[in-house]
């Protein structure tokens, strides 16, 4: 995993008074990852040019605008003709002392009512285009200035775009409106949550952390607010990675099917959901699996070979999933839900049609431990509602898109609220968090985990359902919600890139992705 930060000025006034650094050096180190990131590319980039590569850096008024400008002498001594776009007066100390330098060095740079003219004379040369106009401290709207240059570098042009620090446009949440559209981030001593947010996917493209001076681990060190028992920081969320999935690998051979628990799930109205889960929890290594319904004729489908029907819920239940294709009607979740409050050691996965149902309440508010709730935002805009939660810091949710806006605040308000609990929020970058069981609302520390590994094959009807049948089984095998929750979310973004390397990405199906977990 890697540490994610909210905010890393802290980070930087940390290191200036613990190891002596000036802001200058520092910046200075910036300047030459962007520009090593810039020089790369033009290493790769086989176009032809009408005379030499050419390198636009959007520099803005403050300390941005200065990495700009340091990024833009630095390559002047290269063989490329670089221009910066002056997107405001420069006002910092570092801003003007960066331009002069530049300047000092035969750096051009233009202003913004040149710039379209500048694009359309250097078409064929320009290759790669530098933002360094807003980072981290962005908040707010763009100015008019700055969003038409983004706007004009956007729409007019094919040239690689690289970001210092983060995309001009997003704020520290990673929510945006207009927004510079880079293929690669250059990140500035630490990762940042404004990176992982949904709409922040498909704005940074591939993300690199450049080191200021000190090691990436001294940097987050020195500006912790807490550490833990193990003498590592407590950053603001961690990012997952693919080491951090726990495959349920069988060590032991004197076992039976028993041995790997038995994993229910329950069939509603649009059963094809459970038939689904539930071959996705057979071959996710659950050693039983059934389905169950209370209805008169069930099943009244046809029932693969492998899976169990049952009316009613076995006594050797380990795990029960809950909601896919359940139905929405009151009641439907009810006789599953007395059964979670009669049985506390039983583990549930709860998702899809549940959240409309007032029922989860019961469950929240008296047995949060072992629940894993797996929603994507539209479901979560109900589950809050049903909640009371449909308003934060004064803020009406009335849209899936609100959700999207705030998924991070959400998610742990959700989870301070309901301690023991832990939640899978799906979407573009999946969020799990939870909040230490046994403490009061707002009192325990709440750890927050980002999926990022996710592709847009997986929005698909039925990738939710093998999502819930996966973590089901790992529920069964013994694995806490937590780990669960984890290995789960990345054994099935890893299923589905595995299927796209051979596989169209429009065209996987929950079929797919079920043998792909199989075989990770």
């Amino acid at each position: 995993m890697q540490s994610i930060f909210l905010d890393t000025r802290k980070n930087d006034q940390a290191v200036r008074e613990s190891y002596g650094l000036t802001e200058d050096i520092m910046m200075e180190d910036a300047a030459s990852a962007v520009s090593r990131a810039v020089l790369r590319r033009l290493s790769e980039d086989k176009s032809p040019c009408l005379a030499r590569p050419a390198v636009l850096v959007l520099a803005g008024s403050g300390n941005n605008g200065a990495d700009g400008y340091a990024v833009a002498r630095q390559l002047q001594s290269n063989p490329v003709a670089v221009v910066a776009c002056a997107v405001g007066e420069a006002n910092s100390a570092l801003c003007k002392e960066q331009k002069s330098r530049a300047e000092k060095i035969g750096v051009r740079v233009i202003a913004p009512e040149e710039l379209d003219a500048y694009l359309e004379e250097s078409s064929i040369d320009l290759k790669v285009i530098v933002d360094c106009i807003y980072g981290s401290g962005f908040r707010g709207t763009l100015p008019a200035v700055a969003r038409a240059v983004i706007l004009s570098v956007n729409d007019n042009t094919d040239a690689y775009k690289i970001a210092c620090d983060l995309p001009t446009g997003l704020d520290q949440w990673g929510r945006c409106g207009t927004v510079f559209h880079a293929d690669e981030t250059v990140t500035m001593g630490a990762l940042k949550l404004a990176l992982f947010s949904d709409k922040a996917k498909d704005e940074c493209g591939k993300v690199s952390v450049c080191d200021l001076g000190i090691s990436r681990d001294n940097f987050e060190r020195a500006g912790a607010g807490a550490v833990s028992v193990t003498g590592k920081i407590i950053p603001d969320a961690w990012l997952l990675e693919e080491d951090d999935m726990e495959l349920p690998r069988r060590k032991k051979q004197n076992v039976n099917k028993g041995s790997f628990g038995h994993a229910v799930i329950c069939s509603g109205q649009k059963s094809g959901a459970s038939v689904i889960a539930g071959q996705a929890a057979l071959s996710f290594g659950a050693g039983l699996v059934t389905l169950v319904s209370d209805k008169a004729d069930f099943p009244d489908f046809p029932m693969p070979c492998s899976l169990i029907s049952s009316r009613v819920i076995p006594a050797n239940t380990s795990c029960i999933a809950i909601g896919m294709g359940l139905g929405r009607r009151s009641g439907d979740s009810q006789a599953y839900t007395s059964f979670l409050l009669q049985n506390p050691n039983v583990t549930a996965v709860l998702d899809a049609d549940v959240f409309y149902n007032e029922d989860i309440l019961r469950l929240l508010s008296h047995r949060p431990q072992g629940l894993l709730l797996t929603p994507h935002p539209k479901e979560f805009l109900s589950l809050l509602a049903v909640c009371g939660m449909d308003t934060l810091n004064g803020v009406k949710l009335a849209k899936v898109s609100d959700v999207a806006d705030m998924r991070l605040e959400l998610a742990a308000a959700f989870c301070r609220k309901y301690p023991g609990i832990v939640l899978l929020l799906k979407g573009a970058n999946s969020v799990i968090a939870t909040t230490s069981p046994g403490q009061a609302d707002g009192q325990g520390r709440t750890e927050i985990f980002i999926n990022a590994s996710g592709t847009s094959a997986l929005a698909k009807a039925g990738s939710g359902d093998v999502l819930a049948g996966l973590a089901a089984a790992l529920l069964a095998q013994g694995y806490d919600p937590l780990r669960a929750a984890k290995t789960a979310s990345l054994a099935h973004a890893a299923a589905a890139r595995r299927v796209c390397r051979d596989k169209a990405d429009w065209a996987l199906t929950p079929e797919d992705l079920i043998a792909a977990a199989a075989r990770l």
